[in-house]
């Protein structure tokens, strides 16, 4: 009996989120250097703790890896620490390395759709993430 419907093959939950994003092609010259130069800012679409979707002025190929820094107002209050020090009165970004997986074209040569799995993330703040994830999940 064939089946018709796609299987979901991805582990996490994965909702719509328009949050900002900054990233960079990271290399390992670039792995102690700040070059604001080569830095872009985009919109994400969707998040996950396990990746995310997001509209990009630049093209990126598949493969490959980025430094990102993504906007997620109030993240850290899912951190599981001891001391939180100003973490209410003070935002970081949550600070990913992804690889490109997914490329789209939505404007020539103007907007991309880029799809990043994550690659490496600390282990703590992917349990933020999804802390993070399952709480706008229920709005």
């Amino acid at each position: 009996m064939a089946n018709n419907v796609a299987q979901e093959r991805r582990q996490y939950v994965r909702v719509a989120a328009r949050e900002v994003l900054n990233c960079r092609r990271f290399t390992a010259n670039a792995f102690m250097a700040q070059d604001v130069n080569e830095r872009i800012s985009a919109v994400t679409k969707n998040l996950s703790a396990g990746g995310v979707l997001f509209e990009s002025p630049k093209l990126f190929e598949v493969g490959t890896l980025l430094k990102l820094e993504i906007d997620l107002p109030g993240w850290e209050v899912f951190k599981r620490e001891f001391y939180k020090k100003d973490a209410i009165s003070r935002s970081e970004p949550l600070i990913i390395l992804a690889t490109v997986v997914r490329v789209e074209i939505i404007k020539p040569e103007k907007l991309f759709d880029i799809g990043v799995c994550f690659a490496a993330i600390d282990e703590g703040h992917r349990w933020a993430l999804m802390q993070y994830i399952e709480h706008h999940k229920r709005k």
